[in-house]
């Protein structure tokens, strides 16, 4: 898969922190602390396999550390290798007229995280010689394990637990408050944090721990880190899967749609978004666990049998307006990153689930390209087998299925189209679960009259999908000159059909104004569709004959962004303007997405920075946007009926 992500330089930076602390640490450790009061007879040998014990200690901790930044086992095992080698030499200058010099022979170094039952451990074989005192060829091995069973608890202010040292399973009876830090997510700032319960926790001669919760945290359904004194981490979870149980609405029950296709985003902050809007929950959103990405794996349930599915997981910037790439599957999720799923009526069930082991492999369902094989970004071709899209000169799209196609055009600001200064970007094609493409809009010398601007454009092409989604961005800075808007549009979509191809009759267009009973009221003509009375009503309008054609199509929350300006225009200046001209026998049907337009114009200087989100269909035979035979049936139930959720986590 190509452009996936790179480590960060924060990640880099805090491993150079946890090393410098780790070492300082270790070492203060084992020349002053515990070697120093062994007994004097202690004999070199001993003193030596202590030393090397102390030092698998810190090593596992180490690991540990860096593996919680990066999610990158391998380059965490090489770090605590080189971090143990140069324990080995400080262990050889403790003592110079000993001569001991030190070969590694086996370093496995472990973690088994994020589940109930929890464990990071490490294995050391060492061949040493301490030719000073007339020894040679000693060979010492050692283990050291920390483990943590999560119990079950009937308390809403109390986590009980267990913990355990070593392969013998000696319960740790010495931890305090210190040694027990919660993972708590901050909202505010997409973070997640430790802290330390307020009290004491209560321990046991067998190991078992009550600990107080802290404020926020969910006692039921909680991330919990236990460190002992050797520096050994274990993160430890109550659950080890998120469980969505989908509730459709019942217009989708005597539907005949072949392809009823929703994108899910998931966000880190557990916000699940279907074309810029969120999907609403019965229950409160479940944030994702900083967990290693290629530990993720997702199953559903659809027509009542569980089975494991494809998704795909992205890196985004600002906020999730800027797509990166596919994500490095030795990372860690994060709030620049989203899993992105497929679901349709027949899934009644979503589960996120993950394995904890520090070994684990991505599974192929989050890499292996089954719908697009057919991409070509040289030729400007992306496709999932279904629907085609052809870029052209000028960032002109041409969308094709079957005998339908149509042509758009991006971004006019004030009747000037924009133009593009560079190639478009394929941040991802050959994808899992979508592809994805952006591209920045400019105009030569400033748009007219709207100086102080910038234009953004992500389009995605959906496996399984008979449309494209589209997401444009429009950030004003502010502006001491004068800034006038009196016509935006985003997208304009646009065709010529010939009368002999398309039937006896002409062309028509439809367009939504508003519900009945749960349904659509049409209007079958053209026309500039604005809001009517604070009503959020035209949620599409499609050109439909002979059951092919195109439309555009949002969502409640993507129609409430049509009419952003009308507030500041103090007047009707957002809406969905349809036109169809006739010359001879062909016909030109035009339909425009308009958040600004001549019916109000406006001028302003303040910063703004909005987003439109949509998606273009095309259809020929099947899947229209509207049809009024068959109980009104088509793809606007996608965008008025979004599922609700009910989010639960088990163990």
């Amino acid at each position: 898969m190509n452009r996936r992500g790179q480590f960060s330089l924060i990640a880099a930076l805090l491993v150079a922190v946890v090393l410098i602390s780790t070492v300082i640490v270790t070492y203060s450790v084992i020349r002053n602390a515990q070697i120093s009061v062994q007994p004097q007879v202690l004999s070199a040998v001993d003193e030596t396999n202590l030393a090397l014990k102390q030092v698998l200690g810190f090593t596992v901790g180490y690991y540990g550390s860096v593996l919680q930044v990066t999610g990158n086992a391998s380059y965490a095992r090489m770090l605590a290798t080189n971090y143990l080698k140069s324990g080995l030499i400080n262990i050889a200058d403790m003592h110079p007229e000993w001569g001991a010099s030190f070969n590694l022979s086996k370093l496995n170094l472990h973690t088994y995280w994020f589940t109930n039952s929890s464990y990071s451990s490490g294995n050391l074989a060492v061949n040493y010689s301490l030719t000073g005192l007339g020894l040679s060829g000693i060979t010492y091995e050692t283990s050291c394990k920390l483990s943590v069973q999560i119990m079950n608890t009937t308390s809403n202010t109390q986590v009980r637990l267990n913990v355990a040292r070593d392969e013998t399973n000696e319960p740790l009876i010495n931890l305090g408050k210190r040694n027990f830090k919660f993972y708590r997510y901050q909202y505010i700032n997409s973070t997640w944090e430790l802290v330390s319960p307020n009290t004491e926790p209560t321990s046991f001669a067998n190991g078992t721990y009550l600990i107080d919760v802290p404020s926020e945290i969910d006692p039921y359904s909680y991330v919990i880190q236990i460190e002992d004194s050797r520096g050994i981490i274990v993160v430890a979870s109550s659950f080890s899967r998120y469980t969505c149980t989908l509730n459709w609405s019942s217009v989708y029950s005597n539907s005949t749609l072949q392809h009823p296709t929703i994108v899910v985003e998931l966000l880190q902050n557990g916000t699940m978004r279907w074309l810029g809007q969120n999907l609403q929950m019965t229950t409160q959103a479940k944030p994702i666990p900083p967990i290693p990405v290629k530990a993720i794996r997702v199953n559903q349930t659809i027509n009542d049998v569980n089975q494991e599915v494809p998704f795909q997981i992205e890196d985004w910037a600002s906020n999730y307006r800027i797509p990166l790439g596919l994500t490095n599957n030795e990372s860690v999720f994060n709030s620049r990153t989203m899993l992105v799923f497929l679901v349709n009526p027949n899934v009644s069930k979503v589960t996120i689930w993950w394995n904890g082991n520090d070994n684990a492999t991505q599974t192929p369902y989050a890499y292996v390209d089954r719908y697009f094989k057919g991409d070509n970004p040289s030729s400007g071709i992306l496709t999932n087998g279904l629907l085609t899209l052809q870029f052209g000169d000028g960032f002109i799209l041409t969308s094709t299925i079957g005998s339908s196609s149509c042509t758009a055009h991006f971004m006019r600001i004030n009747n000037e189209w924009s133009v593009y200064g560079s190639s478009l970007a394929y941040v991802i094609y050959h994808g899992v679960i979508r592809d994805i493409i952006h591209q920045e809009a400019e105009w030569g010398g400033g748009a007219t009259d709207c100086p102080n601007l910038y234009a953004h454009i992500v389009l995605t092409l959906p496996a399984n999908a008979t449309y494209y989604t589209y997401q444009f961005r429009l950030m004003f800075v502010q502006s001491q000159q004068s800034r006038s808007l009196y016509d935006f549009c985003p997208i304009q979509l646009k065709t010529t059909v010939d009368k002999s191809d398309w039937g006896s009759e002409w062309s028509k267009t439809v367009t939504e104004n508003g519900t009945s009973a749960g349904y659509p009221i049409i209007f079958n003509n053209t026309g500039f569709f604005y809001n009517l009375s604070g009503v959020w009503q035209h949620h599409w309008s499609e050109l439909i004959e002979n059951n092919h054609g195109f439309g555009v199509m949002m969502t409640t929350t993507g129609n409430e962004q049509l009419y952003f300006f009308d507030s500041i225009a103090g007047g009707n200046t957002g809406g969905i303007d349809v036109a169809n001209e006739a010359s001879g026998s062909s016909q030109t049907i035009t339909i425009e997405i308009k958040p600004a337009s001549q019916q109000a114009q406006f001028s302003f200087q303040q910063a703004l920075d909005v987003i439109w989100y949509g998606a273009v269909a095309l259809f020929d035979g099947q899947d229209p946007i509207y049809t009024d035979a068959g109980g009104a049936d088509g793809l606007w139930m996608l965008v008025e009926y979004l599922p609700m959720v009910t989010v639960t986590t088990e163990s």
